[in-house]
């Protein structure tokens, strides 16, 4: 085991079980209390409680353990934000922080950018303001919302992106007046070879409406969504599928 395998996980825990697993495994003689003398610790049952989710580690103990692995500054970071993240469990605004720190741009790529957009309206004097009103819709407090870093993320996660979008669509339809919505769905049977000609003029579309209608005095900010996709398996003439791995009977 290596200690630059703590980059590799998402819980600080796992990695300490790991390590003590693979400790007990090469060296005759190792036992918690072993590694407990180690670290210089008092209690000997201090690793055990922490190992089993009865104690956190503290800040005194997580510069102990980033000397005793000899971490690299990535990874005392990492570690030291593995940590945070399981002290903040009660905490949603520390939790969004430190999972945006985490993941990158992979969590709530969609949201920064919607506050981003928002921000850049003249209506809204301070973030606050603005975190109110976005809350509802992106399913989060308006504290959540206020600790999104606002930003058009370089390369989001297109799952995450797609929860989103669904998120927002589900959302919208209780809390946006129908005279202020449009939603349409179409299922159409098409050539596969168009297919390609078909998400370039949307595309096109959706380049030409966003010119239109975008405004930099906009006071509303709206969401223009759309998608096109084949529902059925790539496969030979006569032998297509639904796309998904269970067959049905």
């Amino acid at each position: 085991m290596n200690k630059s395998d703590i980059l590799n996980y998402k819980d600080y825990r796992a990695f300490l079980a790991d390590y003590n697993s693979w400790r007990s495994e090469n060296r005759a003689g190792w036992s918690l209390s072993v590694w407990t003398r180690h670290l210089g610790l008092s209690y000997p049952s201090a690793l055990s409680m922490i190992l089993n989710r009865k104690r956190h580690i503290g800040d005194k103990l997580l510069e102990t353990m980033c000397q005793y692995f000899e971490f690299t500054e990535l990874e005392k970071n990492h570690f030291a934000n593995l940590v945070k993240y399981e002290k903040s469990i009660e905490s949603s605004t520390l939790r969004i922080m430190v999972l945006n720190h985490l993941d990158g741009d992979k969590k709530n790529s969609l949201a920064r950018y919607i506050v981003r957009e928002g921000l850049r309206m003249p209506r809204f004097e301070d973030a606050e303001s603005l975190a109110e009103l976005l809350g509802p819709i992106l399913g989060m407090k308006t504290s959540e919302v206020l600790a999104l870093e606002p930003g058009v993320p370089e390369k989001p996660d297109p799952k995450s992106m797609h929860q989103e979008v669904l998120g927002l669509l589900e959302r919208s339809f209780d809390l946006v007046p129908k005279e202020s919505r449009q939603y349409s769905t179409n299922f159409i049977r098409m050539e596969r070879s168009r297919l390609p000609e078909a998400i370039a003029r949307l595309r096109a579309f959706q380049r030409e409406f966003i010119a239109e209608f975008d405004s930099e005095a906009g006071e509303s900010l709206v969401c223009f969504q759309n998608a096109v996709f084949a529902m059925l398996k790539e496969s030979a003439p006569g032998e297509e599928t639904l796309p998904s791995s269970k067959k049905l009977t």
